[in-house]
């Protein structure tokens, strides 16, 4: 079950600040007691017991403040497992909880999310045991308890009202999901909205349409960030030089790329860099 990841705070290193984490994975973060501050690509985030903190792989974190008596859960897990779960909710809603974006944590009812911490809970126990790869009982166990705790969020989330009692056209809704995860594969090399409509096999203003009725956001401004997500986190966490950044992501030149940074973000590549750079060492 290499396909999910499991720690608790004990098992971090000692110094935090040292670390800046840019997950392959999707990650969610839950505390059940105490505060932490995290910082998800450049913002810093409180989270208090009983959040619940979605981080999608495309970002980075790391912690600024975990707190002396802060008990919490980091749980990785890979989107292409995630999505062979399926909810009996509609795709969107399912793609927005196992691939979230957002940079706002989640609270659900306490009743909820100790049962949610019950089995994350278990699940981690169960992982430190050891298994008979010939008789893989604990193996499906684990694999039944993470889609337990999936559907478990899925309901809180519909509960709280997210989501809940939307009626949506199934067709755009699938084309939606189906741009998004082709997004999430192809953003640094394809941003022509031609590209993936052809791969959907639609025309251009259908793919439009369907993304904006379903997400409210234009097709072409969920590319841009998605590019800009990665940029500013291999701004921080990585030492290629902006040009080299540039030719990772398709741009004809480095001006270009920075041209289009600084239209979105406001600085230039270069700025931005030297800004968090003084912001992780002050």
């Amino acid at each position: 079950m290499n396909e999910i990841q499991l720690i608790d705070q004990s098992e971090l290193p000692q110094r935090l600040d040292k670390y800046i984490y840019h997950p392959l994975y999707t990650t969610c973060i839950l505390i059940n007691k105490g505060t932490i501050v995290v910082n998800c690509n450049g913002n810093p985030i409180q989270l208090e017991a009983g959040n619940i903190f979605f981080i999608s792989y495309n970002k980075y974190y790391s912690f600024l403040d975990t707190g002396a008596n802060s008990e919490f859960k980091i749980l990785n897990y890979d989107r292409n497992f995630s999505s062979r779960i399926r909810l009996s909710i509609s795709k969107y809603d399912a793609y927005r909880l196992i691939n979230a974006n957002s940079s706002v944590p989640f609270s659900p009812k306490p009743t909820d999310f100790e049962t949610v911490w019950t089995l994350l809970s278990t699940l981690h126990q169960n992982r430190k045991k050891a298994h008979d790869l010939q008789r893989d009982f604990l193996q499906k166990a684990n694999i039944n308890i993470f889609m337990a705790i999936i559907y478990l969020l899925a309901a809180a989330i519909y509960d709280a009202g997210e989501g809940h009692e939307k009626i949506r056209n199934k067709r755009k809704e699938e084309i939606t999901v189906q741009f998004l995860q082709l997004v999430a594969d192809h953003y640094k090399q394809h941003r022509d909205l031609a590209f993936y409509a052809e791969l959907i096999n639609i025309s251009i203003k259908y793919l439009s349409i369907s993304v904006r009725e379903i997400t409210k956001d234009p097709p072409s401004e969920i590319l841009s960030n998605w590019l800009l997500s990665e940029a500013r986190a291999q701004l921080i966490v990585s030492n290629k030089t902006i040009n080299q950044i540039s030719q990772e992501f398709h741009f004809s030149d480095q001006y270009a790329f920075s041209k289009f940074f600084k239209k979105h973000v406001g600085v230039t590549p270069s700025i931005f860099r030297e800004q968090q750079a003084a912001t992780v060492t002050n």
